[in-house]
């Protein structure tokens, strides 16, 4: 006897949509209840604000940086407008139910269930789209199904960048060093150490940077992800989950390995011939492979550039940077010791500043001519000119030892960098001349703290 196999239908789906969606029945949504917003949900409220309904407003980041609890408190406010409930509808594409719906059919469906009308708006939040086959196109087509739908998706992988003409895109990134202190319950400015006399030299440590570098080792081990364990657990979610498969990850295990190089590296420079070499990976899947991870917004590169702040017209060798310093602890479980591991975590840190602005984003580079090495340089965007430099050091011998920093001074000499030249120490600050040029030390931990107070604008 052939026995007949059932599928889920439009009943099951709205069963499991008035689970997801309490305020249908006029229930508060208890999982956002009490939690901070984060300083980049201004921006993200402003784009769903505007949403006219022809483009989708996607949030995109690291898993676990808050997207789902961003975009439920984007419903609360939504709803605090007194938007009728039953027009707002939340769906996760990652619960089995949801993993095959049709999403340009998903409007009708709703219109329907709800009682809708077809010339009222429609809000759909929709989260982990990215588990969609083909999401982005899938996207176009449901804004093209109905004129007066509301889309607003959470991915954690970056659109490819095609349909920029129907997705507004938005990176969510971790906790800046300041929203850590935040989270915390630590006022910013409560513990930032008064900067002392750089016109000389002191060993004198000025009183709190102790402490404010105790908080700065917590948040380059830990400190970037909503949840305790946030950054194994962002590891696991975007490498052990299906999302690999989903988007032409054939060998797991070599995407696992080339992570874990890299994470256990943070901040090298890499090339994809010795790559490829190191891990026996063939250069173009070890391209694809690259390129997941940064869509999965674990690791991002950094172009380079040389001497005279231009890029190299074949670009061979990248630096790679976890997205977060903390992603290194999750993935070996323990906290960095040494003063090396914790001053490549720190430059590491140091990047992570830079994502909450896209400015940043785009104009943060490294410079390596012959064996001379600048880890960071800001360049403006419109001249493509040089406007500040950093080296990194959690030490402070480099203001005795200047070889140490050659690279610095010699590309300082060359360049007015109107912004200045840093080296970033673990206790010392320090202003004057190095090498014949202008030269300034600062503690990590203060410049971390005041790059994430202005571009976060906490």
């Amino acid at each position: 006897m052939t026995t007949m196999i059932e599928h889920p239908g439009e009943q099951d789906f709205l069963h499991r949509l008035m689970l997801d969606n309490p305020w249908w029945d006029g229930v508060t949504d208890d999982q956002v209840q009490g939690l901070p917003q984060r300083a980049f949900f201004k921006r993200f409220w402003a784009a769903i604000e505007k949403n006219d309904g022809q483009k989708a407003v996607v949030l995109t980041g690291s898993r676990g940086v808050g997207k789902t609890v961003m975009m439920r408190q984007a419903v609360a406010e939504l709803l605090n407008a007194e938007t009728p409930r039953r027009h707002v509808c939340y769906i996760s594409l990652e619960h089995p139910l949801f993993l095959e719906v049709d999403l340009p059919r998903l409007p009708k469906l709703l219109r329907s269930m709800r009682g809708i009308s077809a010339d009222h708006p429609l809000w759909l939040f929709i989260d982990e789209v990215s588990y969609q086959r083909d999401w982005e196109a899938s996207l176009v087509k449901l804004l093209a199904a109905d004129p007066m739908l509301r889309v607003v998706a959470v991915s954690a992988l970056a659109p490819a960048g095609d349909n920029a003409e129907y997705i507004q895109s938005l990176f969510l990134p971790p906790f800046s060093f300041a929203e850590y202190l935040e989270q915390k319950g630590i006022a910013p400015s409560d513990v930032l150490p008064e900067t002392p006399n750089v016109g000389r030299y002191t060993a004198d440590v000025p009183d709190g940077l102790v402490a404010l570098n105790d908080l700065f080792e917590d948040y380059i081990n830990e400190g970037g992800f909503h949840a305790a364990n946030g950054e194994a657990g962002a590891i696991h979610r975007s490498l052990h989950s299906d999302l690999p498969g989903l988007h032409g990850i054939s060998s797991p295990s070599d995407l696992h390995r080339l992570f874990a190089l890299l994470a256990y590296n943070t901040g090298s420079e890499f090339s994809i011939e010795g790559l490829a070499r190191e891990l026996d990976i063939a250069k173009n899947t070890l391209r694809r492979y690259l390129e997941y991870l940064e869509s999965a917004w674990l690791v991002r590169r950094l172009e380079r550039v040389d001497q005279d702040a231009k890029p190299f017209q074949r670009a061979v060798a990248f630096k790679v940077h976890l997205i977060h310093p903390g992603l290194r602890t999750g993935l070996i479980g323990v906290r960095a010791s040494d003063s090396a591991t914790i001053t490549r975590l720190a430059e590491t840190a140091i990047q992570t500043q830079f994502l909450t602005s896209s400015v940043g984003m785009e104009s943060l580079y490294y410079a390596r001519w012959g064996q001379y090495e600048v880890p960071f340089v800001f360049l403006d965007r419109r001249s493509g000119t040089p406007l500040f430099a950093y080296h990194c050091l959690w030490r402070d011998e480099a203001i005795r030892k200047p070889k140490e920093i050659r690279a610095l001074v010699n590309f300082r000499g060359s360049h007015a960098l109107p912004l200045g030249a840093f080296v970033l120490t673990k206790a010392q600050w320090h202003g004057g001349k190095l090498g014949g040029v202008p030269m300034r030390f600062e503690p990590a931990s203060v410049l971390a703290l005041r790059i994430g107070l202005e571009f976060s604008q906490l």
